[in-house]
């Protein structure tokens, strides 16, 4: 019995400790736009309460969501527990793509990449260390251009996966009128931007034919943009397209590339100086002269939702206008879909599917639809059954008529991205 006893009041003083913590997150928790820039989203806030929200068990799990993200220190927690989890669980192969580019675009951010400036002026060994071997007949390649004539591989692109890469293209146009069309672009990192930018006496440019081939053997419903040869003009004027505080490009880069996809429909972009913007700048000291974050106003009103399942729309803010960070744009990378009624009258409706690289470009898409949706299907991202069908199904029932494919590096040619989740989500 006095087991009993101690056990009952150890659970009593754990119970009245939680909710001690919980009442006062409730209270000191401000109920302002919170952005988690390590996780690029938007944190939630105390949800409002409603006899219907109740019933439905929506404040239940809103409310529950907002204690998760009111934690104290919770991005110290979340590090040590990835650090943990990352141990102890199996990643797929485009898991580990992901987490090692990604591990080492943060080491050049913080200065390591500059190193090599002087070391590749002095040295052609023509790796760069993330090369994935020497091209075979058939593959593509990444390269950066040597002003001496000569190129320093990067990356290959098997031929196997370039071809099926055409064919999920495909059959995924499959689900799209006749008249309407897949874009796609894929954007290097910035760690590699900053390689050629910075060794402009060794490099006249960089260049990849995979999209070529790709664009060889898909149908014309598939149209591809080069991001190199795009930006290519812009940074050897000296332009920095990328950023260093986030590991992103820089809205003028995307918008760079959005005019040339407006362009090819034989539409006119609406010059970058039409839109006003609120500029942020991050707080961090060691960035705060590096980026800056041009949040755009849209040129109508437009509306923001986050949807799931299948038709179920809570609005959120269009921008986090007070953030200074990529998920700032279209109030972050919001699961499992989003839907943007732009205030325009085009008769046409599109879906961008990304990484967060589509972030700062998809803003500039909304005078050209009705309606621009967006979802992410990184097999680690996307959560089928809280969308509640598949990207195809939503698409025929939002009579989506272009889709924009608009992804970096770690979700392209190789990647299980558009190798396997691309077709698993026509089902």
């Amino acid at each position: 019995m006095k087991k009993r006893g101690v056990f009952f009041l150890l659970t009593m003083w754990w119970f009245i400790i939680f909710a001690v913590i919980g009442v006062l997150i409730v209270v000191f928790t401000t109920n302002k736009e919170r952005i988690s820039t390590d996780e690029n989203r938007v944190l939630q806030n105390a949800p409002g309460f409603t006899i219907a929200g109740f019933l439905k068990g929506d404040f239940a799990s809103e409310f529950e969501n907002f204690l998760s993200d009111s934690i104290p220190a919770r991005s110290p927690i979340i590090g040590v527990s990835d650090n943990i989890l990352n141990r102890l669980s199996f990643n797929t192969s485009e898991d580990m793509y992901y987490l090692d580019t990604t591990s080492k675009e943060v080491a050049e951010y913080q200065g390591d990449d500059q190193e090599k400036s002087e070391t590749e002026e002095k040295t052609d060994t023509g790796d760069s260390g993330a090369s994935e071997g020497e091209p075979s007949d058939g593959d593509a390649v990444f390269e950066l251009v040597k002003r001496d004539g000569g190129s320093t591989l990067i990356y290959t692109y098997p031929k196997k996966n370039l071809e099926q890469v055409a064919k999920n293209l495909d059959n995924f146009a499959d689900y799209i009128p006749d008249d309407g069309h897949i874009y796609i672009t894929l954007v290097p990192f910035p760690g590699l931007g900053r390689r050629f930018s910075n060794n402009l006496k060794v490099y006249s440019g960089w260049r990849s034919n995979k999209l070529d081939e790709i664009d060889k053997l898909t149908s014309d419903k598939i149209v591809c943009f080069d991001s190199l040869k795009i930006l290519e003009p812009h940074i050897l004027d000296g332009e920095d397209l990328f950023l260093y505080g986030n590991h992103q490009w820089t809205i003028r880069g995307s918008y760079y590339a959005f005019c040339e996809m407006i362009k090819a429909q034989g539409l006119t972009p609406t010059p970058y100086e039409e839109y006003e913007y609120k500029v942020n700048r991050p707080d961090n000291p060691a960035y705060t002269n590096l980026d800056t974050y041009e949040l755009l106003y849209p040129l109508a009103p437009a509306v923001n939702y986050r949807v799931e399942h299948i038709d179920k729309r809570e609005k959120i803010p269009f921008m986090a206008y007070d953030a200074a960070a990529t998920s700032a744009y279209l109030y972050g990378n919001v699961h499992p879909w989003k839907t943007v009624i732009t205030g325009f009258h085009t008769g046409r409706n599109a879906l961008v599917i990304g990484d967060c690289f589509d972030l700062s470009m998809t803003p500039f898409l909304l005078p050209y639809y009705d309606e621009v949706h967006k979802t992410d299907i990184r097999y680690r991202i996307f959560d089928r059954q809280l969308l509640g069908t598949s990207v195809v199904d939503m698409m025929q029932r939002n009579s989506i008529d272009d889709v924009y494919l608009i992804f970096s590096e770690a979700n392209d040619i190789n990647s299980a991205t558009l190798l396997n989740a691309l077709a698993d989500n026509i089902i």
